[in-house]
């Protein structure tokens, strides 16, 4: 399968009216950067992939009795271009509080964990990396506002455990019908 492999830059900040001092350039920098892609990457996926389980869970859940229901739900419904990540989240967070498939607490550190998953999704998907003297590689987005993220292993391994509390959720509403007679 051919691969892309596309220029890339990277821009450099340095603010010289910081009072700590710059950190200087990190030697490891030409190896960050295609972990950052790939990382990049890996979101942009996990979020496919969650979306998938959400409309999953919801079809199981509602339509367990009749695949052809299901069918028509996933295809004509919820797979559609209107019916966008963020409605496909509220749907699925309702339905867990309207039939006690969570309990309040879940549902809560859910909601604000597949907000953040959204988050991060379009702050990957429309930011840019930058590298800041100071504070090593930083994602620039727009979300309300001008924000910025910095990447770091504390970074990617919070999105990793909260992608995994997501997927375990859906998981569990799917196997939990699966399992129902």
């Amino acid at each position: 399968m051919r691969e892309f492999n596309f220029p890339k830059a990277i821009t450099l900040r340095l603010v010289l009216d910081r009072e700590d001092k710059a950190k200087g350039f990190p030697s490891a920098s030409a190896e960050d950067i295609p972990i950052i892609e790939k990382n990049r990457s890996e979101i942009l996926g996990a979020m496919i992939t969650i979306e998938d389980r959400i409309i999953e869970a919801m079809s199981k859940y509602l339509f367990k009795e009749s695949q052809d229901k299901r069918n028509f739900f996933i295809n004509e419904v919820v797979g559609t271009s209107d019916f966008n990540f963020s409605f496909k989240r509220k749907a699925f967070t309702r339905m867990l509080e309207k039939f006690n498939l969570l309990d309040t607490n879940g549902i809560k550190e859910l909601k604000a964990n597949l907000n953040k998953l959204m988050l991060w999704r379009n702050a990957f998907a429309h930011g840019q990396v930058i590298h800041d003297h100071h504070d090593g590689y930083v994602l620039k987005y727009y979300s309300g506002g001008h924000q910025e993220l910095v990447l770091n292993d504390e970074f990617f391994e919070k999105a990793e455990e909260i992608f995994r509390s997501c997927l375990y959720v859906c998981n569990g509403i799917i196997q939990s019908r699966d399992l129902e007679t």
